[in-house]
């Protein structure tokens, strides 16, 4: 199996992964939000193009058709101690929250370890009800036990550490990550108009995953899990259907190459 790649196609055929050969599974999909992503618009109108554009709005049971097959995938290839992790956030629709917990019945032989949420400091503003500051992120293990789970990579410092009550100053993380959107003054920030943090995805990795284990992404996007990935000596596979996208995440992992050459 070739591993460090990013496939130019669909992901819902991943002929090139054979089955139970990968250890992680983190990905985006697209929210069918009928988002105009890649345009700048104003009061609902689009006024410029400010990045590479992709379509997020299709027939509803073509959308659901579409993840059906993609996640079929992904539970094939996935290793039996393997985990999934997907980021999702609500959708508003006709003046009307609704959940993504609609996710849940394409794993349902899978175990849902934890409902993360990702709570972010900005984004869309609204006059009519609160503003949204967070989203989701499902973990779902193909085993109810054996999975991998590394808390001691992960683990953050104890506001109120007590050495006469806790051994390590060291606790873990909560199910509420508090993780800053990617803006433009971001150093990662890319033309990608959709484009979640490194610091999401690192965690996520750290815990589910071991040094040389294989990560993969079937909606890669700007390439954040491949970056990630191999920042922390994982090998990854990709799938992604814009080329563009394809030369934006090749670009980042050049650039990490050159940063390790450079010492």
């Amino acid at each position: 199996m070739q591993t460090n790649i990013i496939y130019l196609k669909s992901s819902e055929s991943m002929c090139e992964v054979p089955n139970e050969s990968v250890d992680l599974i983190v990905t985006s999909p697209p929210y069918n939000i009928d988002i105009q992503y890649g345009n700048k618009t104003e009061k609902g109108k689009v006024t410029a193009s400010k990045a590479v554009k992709y379509s997020d709005k299709m027939a509803e049971s073509e959308y659901r058709g579409m993840l059906r097959s993609v996640f079929s995938e992904c539970k094939r290839v996935l290793k039996k101690n393997g985990s999934i992790w997907i980021n999702i956030k609500n959708r508003y629709s006709n003046g009307e929250i609704i959940p993504p917990f609609w996710i849940q019945e394409y794993f349902q032989e899978f175990t849902l370890k934890n409902l993360i949420v990702w709570n972010f400091d900005w984004g869309g503003s609204t006059n009519k009800r609160f503003a949204p500051r967070y989203e989701f992120v499902f973990w779902f293990t193909k085993d109810k036990n054996a999975y991998t789970f590394n808390l001691s990579d992960v683990s953050i410092p104890a506001v109120n550490y007590r050495p006469d009550r806790y051994k390590s100053q060291l606790k873990n993380p909560s199910d509420v990550w508090k993780i800053p959107m990617v803006s433009g003054n971001f150093l990662e920030r890319t033309g990608h108009p959709a484009q979640y943090p490194e610091k999401l995805i690192e965690r996520i990795i750290l815990a589910g995953t071991n040094k040389n284990d294989v990560v993969l992404d079937p909606f890669m996007g700007s390439g954040t899990t491949a970056v990630v990935a191999k920042k922390l000596c994982r090998r990854y596979i990709g799938y992604e259907i814009v080329p563009e996208y394809i030369e934006m995440s090749n670009v980042r992992l050049a650039n990490i190459q050159e940063e390790d050459n450079s010492d």
